[in-house]
């Protein structure tokens, strides 16, 4: 087993310099210009410790002050940790958004106006075709003057970019975004995983459950896709509608195509943008003679085999 250690690189450098990452620079190319300004010594190591750490897909760009001497460990944790110095506009999307959370994140940020996104035609259809595919990350953008905002059609480009650097690996180059394709099916699965369960062990489980039921026939009986589908309407008109306050009881008689309860089969689009950790469990789905799951009032995932087990854990992890 080849053991390394990795000490500070000491350079010409006195105290501290920038260093830029562009915006989508590759690994090897940071890794390249870090070795000519002197702050690294092989660049082929500083690669190397990247993916051995798993952090080469997150680096982050900006204008960072790496001080010196510097070890290849520190600058590994400072690009993918988004240390940059600027006054660049920084933006989260939590996993498991839909499209009009990140319409109100954005215009909250002051980059877009209420509305701009969710309403937006993307290649001429409406930009909700996109959900599931606007990867969850953080973004940073360069500044606006006052009044000023955001093409949608770059910030949607920058998302579905990201998605399709991010998980480029993970699928494998497979094709996205046609409905009943294979990988389309999964980005379906992790965006109800990524809303209806928290640990990527569970997910798995989860992701079990539902390919156990379409098996059997069985409806999937997904809340969280009932709740998209009472907002969906709303969405389709350039409207923010929170799928949280949406009342489950009240609107499983009424039919929709999101409605798991009323129809068989999945859901027909995504209802969140998952992240890798639920889309890696859709792919990757636990067998096990596992039929429902409940999330406890501590955050906790029930699973019970019947129907019987599934009321008994209901009364006694909900009530």
């Amino acid at each position: 087993m080849a053991v390394f250690v990795f000490l500070p690189h000491s350079s010409d450098l006195a105290g501290q310099a920038e260093f830029v990452i562009a915006d989508w620079q590759s690994l090897g190319a940071t890794a390249r210009l870090l070795a000519e300004r002197g702050f690294i010594s092989s660049r082929y190591l500083f690669v190397s410790y990247a993916i051995l750490l798993g952090k080469e897909k997150e680096f982050q760009a900006g204008r960072y002050v790496i001080p010196d001497p510097v070890s290849i460990h520190r600058l590994v944790s400072i690009f993918s940790g988004g240390e940059a110095e600027s006054n660049d506009v920084v933006v989260t999307i939590p996993e498991g958004t839909n499209i009009a959370d990140i319409d109100e994140i954005f215009a909250k940020s002051g980059l877009s106006r209420a509305g701009d996104i969710i309403s937006y035609n993307f290649k001429s259809v409406n930009l909700l075709t996109q959900e599931g595919f606007l990867f969850p990350d953080t973004y940073r953008f360069e500044p606006l003057e006052a009044g000023q905002f955001m093409p949608v059609a770059e910030i949607i480009k920058k998302m579905r970019d990201n998605f399709e650097l991010k998980t480029k690996s993970t699928f494998a180059g497979r094709f996205f975004g046609v409905s009943g394709d294979r990988s389309y099916r999964t980005i379906i699965v992790a965006s109800i995983l990524e809303k209806e369960v928290k640990t990527e062990e569970d997910m798995r489980l989860v992701a079990g459950i539902i390919e156990n039921r379409l098996e059997l026939d069985m409806p999937l009986q997904i809340d969280a896709a009932v709740t998209y589908g009472v907002c969906y309407p709303k969405f389709l008109t350039g409207k923010y509608c929170d799928v949280s306050l949406a009342n489950i009881v009240d609107n499983i008689p009424v039919d929709s195509e999101y409605n798991t309860y009323r129809r068989k089969g999945l859901p027909v689009g995504p209802i969140s943008n998952p992240g890798l950790g639920a889309i890696r469990a859709a792919l990757n789905p636990k067998a096990s003679d596992y039929l429902f799951y409940l999330s406890a009032k501590d955050g906790t995932t029930i699973f019970s085999r019947t129907a019987v087990e599934h009321e008994s854990a209901r009364q006694k992890y909900l009530k």
